[in-house]
Formats: C-alpha cells, sequence, structure tokens
C-alpha cells in the first residue's frame, strides 16, 4: 500500500511582494531590530515605517509628489515637503 501524502505546494511571491519585502528588512536592519524577534510594539513601529517607505518609494516610481503619500503617522508636512519629489 502506498502513502499518498498531500504534497506542498507554494506559490511564488510577486515582484511587488518581494519589493515590499526588500524595504521591511532595509528598515529592520536600520534601527537594528530582528523582525521576527521583536515586541508587538516595536513590530507595528517597523511596519508603520516600511509602508510608509514603499509608498514613498512607489510614488517616486511613478513621478508624484509626497503629497500624494499619506504622512507618516499623520504628522502634518511642510507646504515645501508636499512640493518635494517622493
Amino acid at each position: 500500500m502506498l502513502n499518498h501524502e498531500p504534497e506542498l505546494q507554494v506559490a511564488p511571491m510577486s515582484d511587488e511582494t518581494m519589493d515590499y519585502l526588500d524595504t521591511l528588512f532595509a528598515v529592520c536592519k536600520r534601527f537594528h531590530t530582528d523582525y521576527y524577534h521583536a515586541t508587538q510594539k516595536e513590530r507595528d513601529f517597523i511596519d508603520a515605517v516600511a509602508c510608509h517607505e514603499y509608498q514613498l518609494k512607489k510614488a517616486h516610481e511613478k513621478g508624484q509628489q509626497r503629497a500624494a503619500v499619506p504622512p507618516f503617522l499623520g504628522i502634518v508636512r511642510s507646504e515645501r515637503s508636499n512640493n518635494m519629489p517622493a
């Protein structure tokens, strides 16, 4: 009798997901944080920074200004900053 174990199939990650993870781990490195051993508070902060930087990166690729990206944690930007390229 043959042992029929289901095969595990893992779909490759999209380029967008890989790009975001590159940003996430760059932020972890900058703040000297091991994401998998971080506290929930540290993870929340790292996630917020990485998300903001990823949004800025995508806006820059599209030729948009910083105003196209919501400000980091709701901090109000100056008009000068809003008009700068992302």
